[in-house]
């Protein structure tokens, strides 16, 4: 029950969260910052929970991670803006402006991931042997 209840509260925070930023950087120029923002940053700090969580599982509620990873950072990132703004661009025949968003989420995401997971490492200054 307290997973469930971690997950509601995250999820309105998260999802308020997207929504300020959505209104603090409006779509200028026809490029989506705010979804780019939103997601890139959801990447790293989706890396650095999951990872953190690994590493100090003994002194890490599930409630926490739970309700930070599903319900706020689920409800702050966005696929769905992402594909109705590349669709948008697409119709729009914005190719190079589509195509930049693309590879700056995609790119973006994947350096942002690794950024999170070895913060997640400095931050407890030791390695972790990965399972196969």
């Amino acid at each position: 029950m307290a997973n469930v209840f971690a997950i509601i509260v995250c999820a309105f925070i998260g999802g308020g969260s997207r929504y300020l930023l959505g209104v603090v950087l409006p779509v200028t120029a026809g490029f989506p910052w705010a979804t780019v923002l939103v997601n890139l940053l959801g990447s790293g700090l989706l890396a650095w929970l999951s990872h953190a969580e690994r590493v100090t599982a003994q002194w890490w509620p599930s409630a926490v991670s739970v309700g930070l990873g599903v319900g706020g950072l689920g409800a702050f990132t966005t696929f769905s803006t992402f594909s109705l703004d590349l669709e948008r661009l697409l119709n729009h025949q914005a190719w190079g402006v589509a195509g930049l968003y693309v590879g700056i989420t995609l790119i973006g995401g994947l350096l942002l991931s690794w950024l999170g997971v070895w913060s997640a490492r400095r931050w407890w200054a030791f390695p972790v042997e990965e399972e196969s």
